[in-house]
């Protein structure tokens, strides 16, 4: 009996490469993606660009990812990078 639970494990472990060639074949094709009309793909100012070559740092819906810009970087929230005009210790001033 061990003999041939050797031999299936051997039979099994020879034809698993076999096996996984043959699905990897069969995967679908996929051609190149289109970009969809109306979405906003913004630059994002960045100081180094890790990107694969021919693309940038872009912004989609708050996400930093590598793509191609369609449109230039503006802060979502609104917020300036000016110090607040409020002196320390003062409550209710915007």
């Amino acid at each position: 009996m061990s003999k041939f639970l050797k031999l299936c494990a051997v039979l099994s472990l020879s034809a698993a490469p076999a096996m996984a060639q043959t699905w990897s074949s069969n995967a679908p094709k996929i051609g190149p993606v289109n970009q969809p009309e109306g979405v906003v793909f913004q630059a994002y100012p960045a100081a180094a660009n890790y990107c694969p070559q021919g693309l940038q740092p872009i912004t989609l819906g708050g996400v930093i990812c590598c793509g191609t810009p369609n449109a230039s970087y503006s802060n979502p929230a609104g917020h300036s990078k000016a110090a607040p005009s409020c002196p320390a210790g003062v409550k209710g001033c915007s």
